[in-house]
């Protein structure tokens, strides 16, 4: 059996024997954990690696890890001239819908399960400012589709959110940037979790589009939404 170390492609920040004190560097400790571990599973250990790129770039940002990257540098959310692009677009431009659905529910379902391992930490330490976070504090009951649909000249992923409370959740009445007409948006516990769903969504996809000449050309379209409908 082929160990986990011997396919990892980084190197390891953290000492695997000792659990940091910084939230930061503890949601690092757990990615690197599963990475490296020898029995962790090709589709998680994927998924870890996706994530943790996501944290140490978002821990970067707000200077709670150095850059090790020897000026490498991270692509995270980075446009080209001729269009925009996905943070993982390059590692899978030659996979299929099919696959790419596959990651984006193996992304969700890692989120899920590092954040709420994690847990709601108090203190002085600053939370990592990563938006999957809100992935762990929807209900258990909540549950995620990831659906692909093939057409002529296309395909989608749709990524779907059923069975949310009655109560405290779904959209709201609001003013529109300017402060003169309402419109309906999601509420205050449902958008951070729309905003992570469709950053993992986005994240594998690239837009060289130009509507003012009726030019499109993506990696997949679709959406992520509300679905009302119960969902078991």
């Amino acid at each position: 059996m082929t160990s986990a170390t011997a396919t990892a492609t980084r190197t390891r920040i953290t000492n695997p024997k000792r659990e940091p004190d910084n939230r930061a560097m503890k949601k690092v400790w757990i990615l690197e954990n599963l990475i490296f571990h020898p029995r962790t599973g090709a589709e998680e250990r994927d998924a870890a690696e996706r994530m943790l790129d996501r944290a140490l770039a978002k821990a970067k940002e707000t200077g709670q890890v150095r850059d090790t990257d020897n000026g490498a540098g991270v692509w995270h959310d980075y446009r080209l001239p001729e269009g925009s692009y996905g943070a993982k677009y390059e590692q899978i431009k030659r996979l299929s819908t099919t696959e790419i659905a596959k990651r984006i529910r193996a992304d969700i379902k890692l989120a899920r399960k590092v954040e709420t391992k994690l847990g709601a930490e108090t203190g002085s330490e600053i939370a990592l400012p990563d938006p999957l976070a809100a992935l762990a504090t929807m209900p258990k009951t909540i549950k995620v589709s990831v659906r692909t649909d093939y057409y002529s000249g296309g395909s989608s992923i749709d990524v779907r959110v059923y069975n949310l409370p009655d109560k405290g959740w779904g959209f709201v009445e609001e003013l529109d940037r300017y402060g003169q007409y309402k419109h309906w948006a999601p509420g205050p516990q449902l958008k951070p979790i729309l905003d992570a769903l469709k950053e993992i969504h986005w994240s594998y996809n690239y837009d060289r589009s130009d509507a003012m000449v009726d030019y499109f050309d993506r990696n997949y379209g679709g959406h992520v939404d509300v679905d009302w409908r119960e969902r078991p």
